[in-house]
């Protein structure tokens, strides 16, 4: 799971400039699988710690993006900033 998803990263990477991502979308389904790991397996979970991996790992992602090329949703991204912090 967490090869195919850093082929993912390195894909969406090479591509950001000119690719039509959903940032929103993609944030929101990590955040969804966050609260479902969460719930069902804890935050010191190895399920959980994965995922959570992979937030962190599109976050530096859309860092690296030029400023006003993500349109990101302030809710969206505040929940999705607030799974970085359980367990730390």
């Amino acid at each position: 799971m967490e090869q195919n998803f850093q082929e993912n990263m390195e894909s969406l990477s090479h591509t950001a400039g000119t690719s039509t991502v959903d940032y929103n979308q993609v944030l929101s389904q990590i955040s969804i699988n966050l609260s479902n790991a969460l719930e069902t397996y804890g935050p010191s979970s190895s399920q959980y710690q994965a995922i959570q991996k992979m937030l962190e790992e599109y976050m530096k992602l859309i860092n690296r993006l030029p400023q006003g090329t993500q349109d990101l949703d302030s809710d969206t991204l505040s929940l999705a900033l607030s799974f970085l912090e359980i367990g730390n």
